[in-house]
């Protein structure tokens, strides 16, 4: 219950280690086994009525970033960037990887297809990324120039919902910064999980705990670092 609670308040691998006096390489299992538990829970996540959109951008880890011929890393929206779809109606959020630069209307469309309701109100900005989501689900569009949005308070801004959720986002993978980005769909589902109702944590850890024994899922400690443990497979609990 302990380590839920660190995870869903940003605390880092390390210092969630150190609040409960484990090995690092225990806390990163057990974070493993989190994922495995909500895989595909956002799957379910319909938005309705009034629904803001907008991608943000993570970027590779520095060791797997590509170059160009001078040796210099790709810069702007590049594959050295992972897209960030995120989507919200104020009372639930959806968070997906829709790849690596700058997304596609087949992407957008891809990710968010099945998690907004046709005919809702789509608010976002003017790039041409959502067209296709926009006219496949008849969504009623009103969309803002970035330029447009420039020097506008929080309060102002009407994206400012959705922009909200990606600072926090952000604050979030930061503590984890130095992972596996292969895992950054994981993290996606366990921020998504945070964000998203129970507003309650203990009712979030209750919740959790039910979906382990609705869908036990195995994780083998050997086959996730490597090591020779007597206790050689775990079920996530």
């Amino acid at each position: 219950m302990e380590y839920c609670l660190n995870i869903f308040q940003y605390v880092s691998l390390n210092a969630d280690s150190w609040n409960n006096r484990n090995a690092l390489s225990t806390s990163k299992y057990w974070l493993e086994k989190l994922f495995l538990t909500l895989q595909g829970s956002q799957n379910d996540i319909l938005l309705d009525d009034t629904v803001w959109l907008d991608e943000t951008y993570y970027a590779v880890l520095m060791r797997d970033g590509e170059k160009k011929e001078d040796g210099n890393f790709l810069r702007g929206l590049s594959r050295n960037q992972i897209c960030i779809g995120v989507a919200t109606d104020k009372k639930h959020t959806v968070c997906l990887v829709e790849g690596y630069g700058k997304p596609s209307q087949r992407s957008s469309y891809e990710c968010f297809k099945d998690h907004i309701r046709p005919g809702s109100l789509l608010i976002h900005d003017k790039q041409t990324t959502h067209k296709k989501l926009v006219e496949k689900l008849s969504l009623t569009s009103k969309a803002y120039a970035s330029k447009d949005l420039k020097g506008l308070t929080d309060s102002e801004n009407p994206l400012d919902p959705v922009n909200r959720i990606h600072v926090l986002l952000k604050m979030f993978l930061n503590a984890h910064s130095g992972f596996n980005r292969d895992d950054l769909q994981g993290y996606l589902d366990l921020y998504a999980f945070v964000i998203n109702p129970p507003a309650e944590q203990l009712e979030k850890v209750e919740k959790i705990i039910k979906m382990v024994f609705e869908n036990p899922k195995s994780l083998r400690y050997r086959d996730q670092f490597g090591l020779n443990q007597a206790s050689e497979s775990t079920v996530c609990k």
